[in-house]
């Protein structure tokens, strides 16, 4: 009889066991990203493809965790009912507002989105984010509240700040890239009045700014965002776009045949490692667009294409860690936040369009596409939040101009006396 029971208790255990190890072995094959079906081109659409699927870096490349982040959620104080949601109406200006209401639904918004963005830098800020270091970055510098100082603080350090383009005296007399690449910097000695930078935003949908755009002397764009058919709500002038080396690099950009990247100024960046030299990154740049970059020079009669020294982005990244208390993600700044200081030095305002979220806030990642990710928004790459924090911190114009037509104005480097 002992024996029977003995058995029996022993068929039971070995059941469960059988059973939960099989539930153990179901539940990381549904919860784990199969390999062969993830982009293997870049960190970034990784780290994305991943963001998409519910997942976070953790530890390594090699180990990662789900989490809930398909919208990150401001922590409001329990006597605020509202939350920020994307794509709503709710605190927009109508035509039959009146101007009271109209500010107190600014304002409203205006909270909510700086409550909203700082939670997503505190998200970011987890260490449990940092730990996957695809670019060696070891950042020894202070860190500060940028909010501790004036805007005018801010913006002479970030003046002084190195981001350069390449020149022919740059580049070793041994390499073959020397030939291609211009006598001067990027705009030397050119100086305007007024320079708009256009994000690809969903939120510029429906937006209706393709006049104040095209208003500007200098309008800069990014990668392949396209004007046709869009001209209403992004303009149609371009007098600069920035790239990012995939772009250059990818055929379906079409990069050497597009109009896109005709009659107009380029400038292209790819990053290095935090401490890589210059020469070690033309050996072994993170995509090898420098072929399609010679063969453009090549074909166009009057070529104005600029490559941004590599070595200068993670100076713009160390003063954004420089004023962010908390430790930020080691990849580099975003071409948005890269293409403010580019312009910077040569006008006397620039126009950010939707970089600091407006009312029109929208889950679409680009204004193009009808794919959505509120990533594009809040950041799951680049240190994404900081960056428009610190932008809105720099803004001259009023709420009005940032929350409900949708740009911040920011004054120009020969404006500043540091």
């Amino acid at each position: 009889m002992k024996c029977s029971i003995t058995n029996f208790i022993f068929i039971n255990l070995l059941v469960i066991g059988m059973g939960g190890y099989l539930y153990m072995v179901w539940s990381r094959r549904w919860t784990t990203p199969q390999r062969q079906d993830m982009p293997t081109t870049s960190p970034y659409d990784r780290e994305i493809y991943l963001y998409n699927r519910g997942y976070h870096m953790h530890l390594s490349n090699e180990t990662l965790f789900r989490s809930k982040h398909s919208l990150p959620r401001p922590k409001i104080p329990s006597s605020n009912p509202h939350k920020v949601a994307l794509d709503s109406t709710e605190f927009r200006c109508l035509s039959n507002d009146s101007e009271e209401d109209c500010s107190k639904k600014t304002a409203k918004f205006k909270e909510l989105m700086l409550i909203h963005l700082s939670n997503s830098f505190e998200e970011e800020s987890n260490v449990l984010k940092h730990s996957n270091n695809t670019y060696n970055v070891h950042y020894e510098g202070i860190r500060e509240d940028f909010r501790a100082k004036s805007a005018k603080q801010v913006l002479c350090e970030l003046l002084n700040t190195k981001f350069k383009t390449l020149k022919k005296s740059d580049i070793n007399e041994d390499e073959t890239l020397r030939n291609s690449m211009p006598k001067r910097e990027f705009f030397e000695n050119k100086y305007f009045n007024s320079c708009v930078m256009v994000t690809n935003a969903g939120a510029l949908r429906h937006s209706d700014l393709g006049r104040f755009i095209d208003s500007h002397e200098v309008v800069l764009r990014f990668n392949h965002a396209p004007t046709r058919h869009f001209n209403h709500d992004v303009g149609s002038k371009t007098t600069v776009r920035v790239l990012n080396s995939q772009v250059v690099t990818r055929p379906e950009f079409k990069f050497l045949t597009s109009p896109l990247y005709k009659n107009l100024t380029l400038v292209v960046w790819d990053p290095s490692n935090y401490s890589a030299s210059l020469e070690e990154w033309l050996k072994r740049p993170e995509h090898n667009f420098i072929p399609n970059l010679m063969a453009y020079r090549k074909q166009e009669a009057r070529p104005r294409i600029f490559m941004v020294n590599p070595l200068t982005v993670w100076d713009v990244w160390d003063f954004l860690q420089r004023n962010s208390p908390k430790r930020l993600r080691k990849n580099p700044p975003s071409s948005g936040f890269l293409g403010l200081r580019l312009l910077l030095p040569h006008c006397s305002f620039v126009d950010v369009v939707e970089y600091v979220p407006s009312t029109r806030a929208s889950k679409r990642c680009h204004y193009f596409d009808p794919k959505e990710n509120p990533a594009c928004t809040f950041g799951a790459w680049h240190p994404l939040a900081a960056e428009k924090l610190l932008t809105y911190h720099f803004n001259d114009a009023t709420d009005d101009d940032v929350f409900q037509k949708g740009f911040v104005r920011v004054s120009g480097f020969r404006n500043l006396k540091c």
